[in-house]
């Protein structure tokens, strides 16, 4: 079976059972600023999940793509990718239990013709912690169809909530046989990992409160996730997805060995250029942060796999990649994708290229005789040459040293830990108390004098992240920030040059906005209500549990600007004067730096 017949069967299956199909939501999430980007097809369900009235209905079907970076230590394994595409169904308040198993029972048995005697399913065991007990509704509807092998696991068939709070419940799990040899008597998923999942339903039937407690929700849904690569693998009895017509074409471009699938660097290269590219098409590039920094990680990854198997010819990358995916995502073929990823891997392949020699010259001299000085190697790499330090290790062991790794990486982390306090002295140092510490909230300032200067100041970067938002776009985010009494730095993700009728607009919009003598309002929140309230944050910093979130006029839901901030800000926008960009360069690839000032 091919991804074109999974896709078809799969949409029209759920039609003929009153499904309509919808269409999909982007990587990166438009109504959700809590999350980096659309790791399931519920993400962008979430309002209709919790009752909303969704337009087409209460029977839904789509294909979503979809992104998940934290197990990406184990892609290079038969199964394990960054990027993938998700078949899913819901039932908003409609079918329940019984329909879900029956129809994904049919779905595996008649549609993929994989046949009963190779498949097991798990349901939820029970957990006194929750106050929930087993799922005896889906078991005995799995016993009704014959099935005979049931697992009850917990945490495993639990899934949920996405927050601290909100939708969540048990779920059940269909898992297929993927070894050649007889399945044992009591083999069953959770003591044998020679069975693989493939489905997976989830019956949200709970809240879980903001104090831990679990209600019956007044609407109780499906949510069903079943990977399209995986699905590919196990009908075809496939090794691993990179044999699927999915990610075999990439692979081909890659290598022509016919056992090429099965090289760790070979699927690394395969699965992160995938995953570059719909990041891109999606409006992510390259930078030091958040979004941006998950991107560069992945194609510098790939750099490093294309290097260690000496391939060269990216373009070919490009095709493979059209050639499977342009039909269904046109978005693909209208932007210059490969043109931003060759620059990337352009740019890091010179800076890995000496970083490599820098690290073999080092250990031809034996300067390493423990994980602790290699440990001062990789950092010393990372200063000199921009090495990444998550490929310290890798590069080396590459270069012959045999390491402890957890030894390496913790005399790793206490190097990067001491250059982080040596470096918060000396910026302490250097400006002579006159910094602000955005993230903690501290004003540091001479006298009252620079004092409001230097709140005028912070709540104009505040204004002018607001305004290159408006102008350029809200892929704009903070990469960086810098205030004196003299003026602020703002650093932004943005590819290019800023033009001159671009600045004016910039200018006009925040001087426009200052003008309006808008309040400076500060709330307190929980970390979860301020994140709903979609103010700019970094996301990968560790929030506490209570956060300031500062804005501007009286109304936080449709406040200009809205940001996770300690403060302190001036009173009323009237108080700050008129902004002037007085410069604007680059501060690194894909990354843009203004430099501004106030004036009376």
């Amino acid at each position: 079976m091919n991804h074109h017949e999974l896709r078809k069967k799969f949409i029209e299956f759920y039609k003929k059972q009153g499904h309509q199909e919808i269409g999909q939501a982007a990587l990166v999430p438009q109504q959700d600023a809590s999350v980096l980007f659309t790791t399931a097809g519920m993400h962008p369900l979430i309002p209709f999940l919790m009752g909303d009235t969704h337009p087409d209905g209460s029977r839904l079907v789509n294909i979503q793509r979809c992104l998940r970076t934290g197990d990406i230590e184990e892609v290079g394994d038969a199964t394990h990718n960054t990027f993938f595409e998700m078949l899913g169904h819901w039932s908003l308040g409609d079918y329940f239990k019984h329909e879900a198993i029956d129809w994904s029972y049919k779905f595996v048995t008649e549609e993929l013709g994989i046949p009963k005697e190779k498949l097991a399913v798990t349901v939820f065991a029970g957990d006194k912690l929750r106050g929930v007990g087993l799922d005896e509704e889906a078991k005995q509807r799995w016993q009704s169809l014959g099935m005979e092998r049931i697992d009850e696991l917990v945490e495993d068939n639990w899934w949920g909530p996405v927050h601290s709070s909100g939708p969540c419940g048990p779920t059940t799990e269909i898992f297929v046989w993927s070894a050649e040899a007889e399945i044992p008597p009591n083999s069953l998923p959770g003591n044998d990992e020679r069975w693989v999942e493939i489905w997976n339903n989830v019956f949200m039937e709970f809240n879980k409160t903001e104090d831990g407690q679990f209600e019956p929700l007044d609407q109780k849904n499906i949510d069903t996730g079943v990977g399209l690569e995986r699905v590919l693998m196990t009908v075809n009895n496939y090794d691993s997805v990179y044999q699927t017509d999915v990610l075999a074409p990439i692979v081909a471009a890659i290598s022509t060995d016919q056992l090429a699938h099965a090289d760790r660097d070979v699927r690394i290269l395969a699965d992160h250029i995938r995953a570059a590219f719909f990041m891109i098409a999606d409006g992510v590039l390259p930078s030091n942060k958040d979004r941006g920094y998950v991107l560069r990680r992945l194609i510098r990854r790939a750099v490093q796999a294309a290097r260690k198997l000496d391939f060269t010819d990216w373009p070919l990358l490009t095709e493979a990649i059209l050639g499977v995916y342009g039909p269904y995502y046109p978005q693909l073929l209208e932007q210059e994708i490969e043109a931003e990823i060759l620059a990337e891997q352009q740019k890091f392949t010179k800076q890995l290229t000496k970083a490599v020699n820098f690290i073999e010259k080092a250990v031809q001299a034996n300067q390493v005789v423990n994980d602790e000085s290699a440990a001062n190697l990789a950092f010393l790499a990372y200063q000199s040459h921009a090495l990444p330090l998550e490929l310290g290790y890798e590069i080396l062991t590459e270069a012959g040293l045999v390491l402890g790794r957890k030894s390496f990486e913790q005399a790793l982390d206490q190097k990067i830990k001491a250059h982080q306090e040596v470096s918060r002295a000396g910026s302490e140092k250097k400006f002579g108390g006159h910094g602000l510490i955005l993230d903690t909230g501290e004003l540091k300032a001479s006298d009252e004098t620079e004092l409001k200067k230097v709140l005028r100041l912070h709540t104009a970067t505040h204004i002018l992240q607001a305004s290159l938002r408006a102008v350029l776009g809200d892929q704009i985010t903070q990469k960086g920030s810098d205030i004196n009494a003299d003026r602020l730095r703002f650093d932004f993700n943005y590819p290019d040059k800023l033009t001159a009728e671009q600045k004016a607009e910039v200018e006009a919009w925040a001087n426009k906005l200052i003008e309006q003598g808008l309040p400076m309002n500060c709330v307190e929140l929980s970390l979860v209500e301020a994140k709903k309230t979609g103010a700019l944050h970094f996301f990968d910093h560790k929030y506490p549990d209570k956060v300031k979130v500062h804005y501007l006029g009286d109304s936080i839901s449709d406040a200009p600007s809205k940001e996770f901030c300690g403060g302190p800000h001036v009173s009323n926008t009237n108080e700050i004067g008129k902004l002037k960009i007085i410069k604007e360069q680059s501060a690194g690839a894909g990354i843009r730096r203004i430099k501004a000032i106030v004036e009376d």
